[in-house]
């Protein structure tokens, strides 16, 4: 279970995160809805221990984050993934095995198969699309507790969105993973997630406001 209490995240003057206070019950697909700006990639790096918060406090299965046992549990995604200089999707592959030892090696050759991607390609050739699910099979295959994903749909087309949430969802459900998926698109997540969360301009709000600021066009 993610454990988020009263977090706040300042850069300089500007709050990005206001005393922020969420749950997320473990085996769930949540997704976290808010406009560019909102805080929402911050909130990720926060609970994946890249930034710190300036108060509260996250706690991943009681450990607080930041803390080793926490991190070994989370394969955190952002948007525009990190790789090395001439690539493969092989050597993504076996890269993370060295940080993840139930890394399923075949398993994502597998997948990468699916995706039709060649295993001995330079990622640099790639699309962001193509990128992105390389980077999602290397997630799903880390076998983790808990997934971060920094919109994990852009740049995929239709059919391959498709191929994607069913992945995750079995992912869910035969892993026992918990995901946590942030987007500006909130139709993306309905279609995936069973909890939801609304984040605007750094505070957690409730449906019904929510709703009203979507009706002035926030969030669309």
């Amino acid at each position: 279970m993610i454990e988020i209490a009263n977090v706040t995240k300042k850069f300089e003057r500007f709050i990005c995160l206001d005393h922020v206070s969420m749950t997320i019950p473990d085996g769930t697909i949540y997704g976290l809805v808010g406009e560019n700006g909102a805080g929402k990639s911050t909130l990720l790096r926060l609970i994946a221990g890249v930034l710190r918060a300036d108060e509260g406090e996250i706690r991943i299965d009681g450990d607080k984050v930041p803390h080793v046992a926490a991190k070994q549990k989370i394969f955190y995604m952002p948007d525009n993934q990190y790789y090395e200089k001439n690539a493969t999707p092989l050597t993504v592959g076996s890269f993370y095995r060295t940080f993840y030892p139930s890394f399923a090696m075949e398993e994502y050759r597998y997948l990468l198969e699916q995706f039709g991607l060649e295993e001995g390609a330079l990622v640099e050739t790639f699309s962001k699309g193509m990128k992105k699910q390389m980077f999602i099979a290397a997630a799903v295959c880390a076998n983790t507790g808990y997934l971060l994903c920094d919109e994990v749909f852009d740049g995929l087309d239709p059919q391959v969105r498709i191929t994607v949430k069913d992945l995750l969802k079995s992912a869910a459900a035969g892993r026992n993973m918990t995901i946590l998926m942030v987007s500006h698109y909130l139709e993306e997540l309905d279609r995936i997630c069973n909890m939801r969360g609304f984040l605007h301009r750094g505070r957690i709000l409730g449906k019904e406001e929510w709703d009203r600021l979507a009706l002035g066009g926030v969030g669309a």
